[in-house]
């Protein structure tokens, strides 16, 4: 199998999306040498509270989001939106895997405070199974190695599944919470996220 295959996901609930967000997956394409990322909103988040905007702005504010940062790397897949059950990660991953092939390398974008929760997600142990892991840098979170971790990125685009790779990207605190509460406080934003995106919110009344 040829490098550069590997088909990178990224949920969330990007109640707004920031660039905690598209900072960290940006500088996780040039360690990975990924061509694409396509991010996943999800619907009903089963493991924390429900979104404050609605799934129609949300995907909005991710769409105005990639158009001003590195456009052609971004696409956005909305399947977990049309869904009024929980978005649970792995019965996303057998839906993409019986789309995508067998043989297609996959892999599930996380920050290292989600890795360290999976073994309580639904089903979590089985999403090794169906696509590797690609772990950011979280503050305040150290690497989880295991047997599955690997230095090499290049193995990802080889095998399908499988593989726990820790990248070194930078570490952004910046999260959505707290951009919510600084709107609630009527406190400034910026730099947190595009200007888009702020542009929208204002628009829309959110999180006031």
């Amino acid at each position: 199998m040829s490098e550069c295959t590997l088909i990178a996901f990224y949920g969330g609930t990007f109640d707004p999306i920031h660039y905690g967000h598209l900072k960290s997956v940006i500088a996780l394409t040039r360690l990975v040498n990924l061509k694409q990322i396509i991010l996943m909103p999800n619907n009903v988040p089963p493991h924390r509270p429900q979104p404050i905007a609605s799934s129609q702005q949300r995907v909005e504010m991710v769409r105005l989001a990639i158009v001003g940062m590195a456009r052609n790397l971004f696409t956005i897949d909305e399947r977990e939106l049309h869904r009024e059950t929980p978005s649970w990660t792995v019965e996303t991953f057998e839906a993409l895997r019986r789309e995508y092939g067998p043989s297609a390398p996959m892999g599930f974008i996380i920050g290292q405070d989600s890795l360290l929760t999976l073994p309580q997600w639904h089903r979590g142990q089985e999403l090794l199974e169906l696509c590797h892991l690609l772990v950011c840098a979280r503050p305040g979170y150290s690497d989880r190695l295991t047997n599955r971790s690997i230095d090499d990125p290049k193995t990802l685009h080889q095998k399908p599944a499988g593989l726990i790779y820790c990248a070194s990207t930078p570490e952004f605190a910046i999260s959505a919470s707290d951009i919510r509460q600084r709107y609630k406080k009527g406190q400034l934003c910026k730099g947190l996220l595009p200007s888009s995106v702020q542009s929208y919110i204002d628009k829309q009344g959110l999180y006031r």
